[in-house]
Formats: structure tokens, C-alpha cells, sequence
């Protein structure tokens, strides 16, 4: 009797042990995004009933423990972090290079191996995909080895424009590592608003923050305890996060609380994106007084209070779009001017640029600025710059013949808070940051690249993200995987195929009914409209982007006209005989060109019209008619636009 006993559980075992030895693959592929070097698929598969726990290296605690969180968030599956043999297992490998990681699941253990926290965070988010994405709760046998081609991978969000709470970033940044970005660049001052605390300034948040017409939009910043908090998450992530401060340009919101570091001093106040341009104070006036040696002074003390909070290496200082106008008749400015023999009105940027510079450097940190910085050559090759205007080429080729790092962000490839029409998945995806004039021996100087989300019209979490998504996936792939094994059918491919993965991961995505498109590039001849109709309006027209482009019949060309609108402008379609419709739609811009102001009406005969619904904030507008008969269909502004409009479509249905 307990003979038989002990060999039927025995016998059981080994008839386990056959058929899962006997098992075949589980899958022929399977969809990373990025994806990864190499992928190599066994026989046999890991049932994710048995991942419940994972022996983890006490320095890698805190990265562990954000995982567990974020695997119990999306996919249900509950992991305890041990320091003693568990099925899963993370090593750190001192061989392996930088963020690179392997991957191995065998039958009954899953081992993780990477030389730093950003390689096992990699190794991580590829786990994390792969159980998000598990055939019949099962892992496939497998081994992956990885690295990133770029070091730097990265978004820069705008903080300063709308403000973003800590949980929200949190969000973001949970969002990128899924992807395997690893750089955030935190905008955190502008004119709209100065979000850095700093203890012995309270009124930088005070004044620089506050907006009385707006009181719910004043009052938003970030305490040090805030901000070491989002660093200590990123961290846990493989997530650097670099602070930038704006100067010596985009000052308004510092002005704000500190006049006395302007040309002409008097009362400056900050504002929101929803204030109207023509209501905005002295916004041409948003520079520091560079021949006054206290904004120098000032700067050196932002600098100071950044390196206290962030353990980047990078210090982001701006130098954007700054205007000469004031400096040119300040006599404060003039003096430095003279003093120092300067020949052109941008120098006096100049100044504060190698000052700015040397400054970060002596405290064992590199100065980061926008690529204007190397107009006049004040960056250095111990600087980097962010890469930013047009197609990023000039700017580039300026950089690299100096020596000097680049990190590439052009606003044609990077720019996410353009909509889908003008940076379109594919396009971002088709995009490479090494561009055909860089020669093999500058490569080294292009360190990545970052997509970029300015928020003017972007106010909440659910908007950031649509922006974001699927383009910064698309990214991803763009800064992870060498340009030769990149194919966008495939990418394609897995992007929809990951649909279902962002919905788990709570990603609120754009879904593109022309994803497969490429950019849209207008003709100077006039397209065909869908129906016999004619069109009428009077917004400027912002040539070859012609009006009929609106009625096409295709949501990724569009009409853009050439000026900022107003309650006297309309667009028109006017069909040649009436038809019978039940429902209309209109799609405008998805980005900052968008109307939001602006009634929908139709007309019987075409003379008088009725209103039908209005646009929302999204710059859409929907109608159910009922099956009217509608000769002509107008979209008949409210408001004044600070964008030049786009129309995408007019739907009749």
C-alpha cells in the first residue's frame, strides 16, 4: 500500500515532465516594443501561475519593489520580493555594458541579469510586456539579449504652462520606462509660470504662480520634498530626470516676482495659456537684465538649489527665443556691451551663456541649453544642445563641426505637441536622429534624442498622454534599435497589435484612422471633393494648403489657413443640390491649431442657416440631423484663436 502510494505521485511527475518536455513552442514570435537585439525562442513555456516571487540584489530594492507595484496594477499577477531563491531571479553581471540586460525563462525560473539599475529597469519593462502579452497565461522558453543603441532617450514635458502634479508624473514616467526611455526634462519655468520653489525666494512661486483672473489655475509649484520625490520614482525606473530652468528669455513669471532683475523694472505678471494674447502685459519684455551682475548672481543660485534636488549631470538652462529688442536701449546693458566690445545685440546672451557654463562646470555638471546657445558659438564641446528648430540639420551641422554633443529634437520628428497631421506616427517612426550629414566620426557626438510636449493647449493627463501615444513608442524604437533592423510594417504591426497593452497600462492613445499614412504634403493642385459642392470662406489662405482639402474625404490632409481667426471668420461647404443628412462631423486640428470656438450650422437653400451644435475643446463638433435635406454646412467662429486653424474633414453622413 505505500509502496503504491509513493510511486503513483512519481509516476505523475514523470508524465509531467514528458509532456512538458515534448512541448513545442509556445510561440513563434513574440511583439517587444522597443524591440529587442536579438530573441530566441525554446520549446516549452512558464506558466504565470508560478511567478509569486523574486530574489532581488538589496540595491536594486527600490526598482523591484516599483515593478511589483506596476505588474500588480495591469496585470493582476502579485509579486513578494525575497533575498533567497525565488522563480525569479535579478543578477547583476558586471560584464554586460551599460543598460544592456539579458533575459532568460527557462521551465520554472526566470533570470534577469544587468550591470546597473537602468539595464535591470530594461530587462524589467521587457518582462512586464511580455506577461502583458502572455499566450494562454503562459511565458514562452526564451532568451533575449539587449542594449540601447542611444544613452540618452528621452520626453521633455512643459511643466510650466500646465502644471502636471507629482502623481501624474509618476504616470508619465511609469509610461516611459514601459518603453524604456530613460530621460525626462522637466520645463518647470516659462512666463506662464515660475514652478520651482526655492526657500529663500518664496516669492518666485508666490508671485510667479499667481493669476488673478485664474484662481484655479494659480497657486501650482513644486517644494523640494515634491521634486525629490519624483527623483527618488524615476530612480526606481532607470529614469534621469533633467531640471530646466529657462534664461536669461521666457522670464515673465520670474520678472513677475523680481522686477528688479528687468531692463525697466515696474510690475510684471504672469499668465496662463487661457488668457488672451491681446490681454497679456509686456510680453515682449521677458528677458533678465544681463548688464545687472545680480541676474548672474540670481542665476548661480538656481543653479545651486537645482544640484541640491537633481543628481542629473545635466542642468538645463534654456536660451530659447530670446529678443534683443530691450537690451539694445537699456543703458545697464549698453555699458556691459561696450565694456566688453561686443558687435551684434546677441552677444550680451552670449555673455550669460559662457558665464552660466562655467559656473555648472566648476560644480561638476554640464550645461545643457537649446540649440540658439551655438548661434554665435558661446556652447563649448564640455556643453550639449538639445537640437530643436525646423528639421534640426543646421543646427546640427553647427554643433557637430565645433565638437559639440547633441541631443536631437527637431520639431519635423519630435514635436508632440504638433497633432497628428503635421507629426504623424510614421513620420515620427521613419525620423532618425543621425542624420545623412553626420560623418562616422561624429556619430559619437549625437547622444539620442527626445520627443517634446509643450502644453499650451494640453490641461489635462488623459490629453498629454493622447498626445504622446502611439508617437513616443514610436520614439522609442527610433533611440533603442539601430536604424538597419527598423521597418515600419512591422512596427506597424505591433503598434495596433499593443493596443490592448496601453489600454491595460491605462495609457489614454490617440487611435489614428491614418496611421499608415504618410506625412501629408500639399499640392498647389486642388484636390477633388468628395461630393459636387464649392466652398466659401474667408480665412487667409496658408498656400498650397487649399480649402478643399477639408472636404476630400480624407482625415490626414487638411485645410490650414494662413492668419489667427476671430468671430468674423467662416468656412463654408456649399453642396450643388441638397442631400439628405443624418449626422455631421468635424475634425479640426489635434494640436494647438484646433478651432474651439466656433458654432456649426446648416442651411436648406443655403441662405439661411441654423445652428446645430458648437465645437469643443478638443476642436470637434457632431450633429445629428435626422435626415434634413442640407444644401450647405458652415463653421462660424466665436472667438478669437491664437492658432492659425486647421479643418482636417468636414463628414457628412
Amino acid at each position: 500500500m505505500t509502496k503504491k502510494m509513493i510511486m503513483l505521485p512519481l509516476l505523475a511527475a514523470s508524465v509531467s515532465l514528458f509532456f512538458t518536455g515534448c512541448e513545442g513552442k509556445l510561440v513563434e514570435k513574440v511583439d517587444l516594443i522597443p524591440q529587442a537585439q536579438s530573441v530566441t525562442i525554446g520549446n516549452g513555456s512558464f506558466p504565470l501561475q508560478e511567478l509569486r516571487s523574486m530574489q532581488v540584489p538589496p540595491e536594486w530594492n527600490e526598482t523591484a519593489k516599483a515593478f511589483t507595484e506596476l505588474v500588480q496594477k495591469t496585470t493582476g499577477v502579485s509579486l513578494t520580493i525575497s533575498d533567497i531563491d525565488a522563480p525569479l531571479s535579478l543578477v547583476k553581471n558586471d560584464k554586460l555594458t551599460e543598460e544592456a540586460y539579458t533575459l532568460e525563462i527557462e521551465r520554472g525560473r526566470i533570470v534577469l541579469e544587468a550591470n546597473d539599475a537602468q539595464g535591470i529597469s530594461n530587462a524589467l519593462a521587457t518582462l512586464h510586456q511580455l506577461i502583458l502579452t502572455a499566450k494562454d497565461n503562459k511565458l514562452p522558453i526564451i532568451n533575449i539579449q539587449d542594449k540601447p543603441r542611444f544613452g540618452y532617450r528621452g520626453l521633455m514635458l512643459d511643466c510650466s504652462r500646465h502644471f502636471w502634479t507629482v502623481d501624474e508624473l509618476k504616470e508619465t514616467l511609469s509610461q516611459m520606462a514601459f518603453f524604456k526611455l530613460n530621460k525626462l526634462q522637466m520645463h518647470l519655468t516659462d512666463n506662464n509660470a515660475w514652478r520651482l520653489a526655492m526657500d529663500q525666494y518664496p516669492e518666485l512661486t508666490a508671485k510667479g504662480t499667481y493669476y488673478s483672473d485664474f484662481p484655479d489655475l494659480s497657486g501650482k509649484y513644486y517644494s523640494t520634498n515634491d521634486l525629490k520625490e519624483i527623483v527618488k520614482y524615476a530612480q526606481a525606473l532607470g529614469i534621469e530626470i533633467i531640471p530646466e530652468v529657462d534664461l536669461p528669455g521666457h522670464a515673465i513669471a520670474l520678472l513677475a516676482a523680481m522686477p528688479q532683475l528687468s531692463c525697466k523694472g515696474g510690475t510684471f505678471e504672469a499668465y496662463p495659456e487661457e488668457l488672451p494674447l491681446n490681454q497679456r502685459k509686456r510680453g515682449n519684455e521677458n528677458m533678465l537684465c544681463i548688464g545687472n551682475p545680480e541676474s548672474i548672481r540670481f542665476a548661480q543660485e538656481v543653479v545651486d538649489a537645482l544640484i541640491q534636488i537633481f543628481p542629473s549631470k545635466y542642468i538645463h538652462l534654456g536660451g530659447d527665443e530670446v529678443p534683443t529688442a530691450i537690451w539694445e536701449k537699456c543703458p545697464k546693458c549698453q555699458a556691459l556691451y561696450k565694456k566688453e566690445g561686443m558687435k551684434e545685440p546677441g552677444e550680451l546672451q552670449d555673455y550669460f551663456t559662457r558665464k552660466m557654463s562655467e559656473y555648472i562646470r566648476s560644480k561638476g555638471k554640464i550645461m545643457v541649453g537649446w540649440d540658439e546657445i551655438n548661434d554665435r558659438h558661446a556652447a563649448t564641446p564640455e556643453d550639449m544642445l538639445t537640437v530643436w528648430r525646423d528639421n534640426g540639420l543646421k543646427a546640427q551641422k553647427a554643433a557637430l563641426e565645433r565638437g559639440i554633443p547633441v541631443v536631437m529634437c527637431p520639431q519635423h520628428g519630435c514635436y508632440l505637441d504638433w497633432g497628428y497631421a503635421g507629426n504623424s506616427t510614421r513620420k515620427v517612426y521613419e525620423w532618425d536622429p543621425v542624420t545623412s550629414q553626420v560623418t562616422p566620426e561624429q556619430e559619437a557626438l549625437v547622444k539620442g534624442g527626445q520627443g517634446a510636449l509643450w502644453t499650451e493647449r494640453v490641461a489635462t493627463q488623459d490629453r498629454v498622454e493622447w498626445m504622446l501615444y502611439p508617437r513616443l513608442a514610436a520614439l522609442s524604437e527610433v533611440f533603442w534599435t539601430n536604424a538597419s533592423k527598423r521597418n515600419w510594417d512591422d512596427f506597424y504591426r505591433r503598434i495596433t497589435d499593443f493596443y490592448p497593452v496601453m489600454r491595460k497600462m491605462g495609457i489614454n492613445f490617440y487611435e489614428d484612422d491614418a496611421l499608415n499614412e504618410k506625412e501629408f504634403a500639399p499640392t498647389q493642385e486642388k484636390p477633388m471633393l468628395i461630393r459636387p459642392a464649392s466652398i466659401d470662406t474667408n480665412i487667409p489662405l496658408n498656400s498650397p494648403y487649399h480649402p478643399e482639402y477639408a472636404f476630400d474625404g480624407k482625415t490626414n490632409t487638411f485645410f490650414w489657413g494662413g492668419s489667427t481667426i476671430n468671430p468674423s471668420h467662416y468656412f463654408t461647404v456649399i453642396l450643388t443640390e441638397p442631400a439628405k443628412i443624418s449626422d455631421i462631423e468635424i475634425i479640426t486640428g489635434d494640436s494647438k491649431d484646433y478651432i474651439t470656438k466656433a458654432d456649426l450650422l446648416i442651411s436648406e437653400d443655403g441662405n439661411k442657416f441654423n445652428k446645430v451644435g458648437t465645437f469643443d475643446e478638443l476642436g470637434q463638433a457632431k450633429a445629428h440631423v435626422g435626415g434634413k435635406p442640407v444644401k450647405a454646412v458652415k463653421i462660424q467662429v466665436t472667438g478669437n484663436h491664437t492658432c492659425w486653424p486647421i479643418i482636417k474633414e468636414i463628414i457628412l453622413k
